[in-house]
């Protein structure tokens, strides 16, 4: 019953396979002309496509930056009771993407403390 079923057994007739008859140049041209009015319904339908595409990219590109912080500073929350250090880096990170401070800023704020911290007076 679970068995496997038995094989059918191919058989053993030979299949005929038709001529095939390649179209001559004109045939080609005419179907040319064709593809072209195809063509260019075609590229109609998918420049619709692509006009909608980029507003969807952009939406979720708009709700990822909103909802990653968030999410980074959860994963830290729950990682910091394991991991300490691991913990506090990502509440650290998740926080400061929070604030939309970047990199640069950071290192513009370090550069500014150095050059206070030597001004020649």
């Amino acid at each position: 019953m679970f068995g496997r079923q038995p094989k059918e057994e191919k058989s053993t007739e030979n299949i005929e396979i038709p001529d095939i008859m390649f179209p001559s140049e004109s045939e080609l041209e005419e179907t040319s002309e064709d593809d072209t009015e195809l063509s260019q319904v075609s590229k109609k339908k998918t420049s619709s496509v692509i006009e909608e595409n980029p507003e969807i990219v952009t939406v979720v590109e708009e709700i990822s930056a909103i909802v990653s912080p968030y999410f980074i500073v959860v994963v830290g929350l729950i990682l910091s009771d394991d991991n300490f250090w691991l913990g506090l880096v990502l509440i650290a990170l998740g926080i400061l993407s929070l604030l939309k401070i970047s990199l640069k800023d950071i290192i513009g704020f370090f550069i500014e403390i150095k050059e206070g911290l030597t001004s020649d007076d």
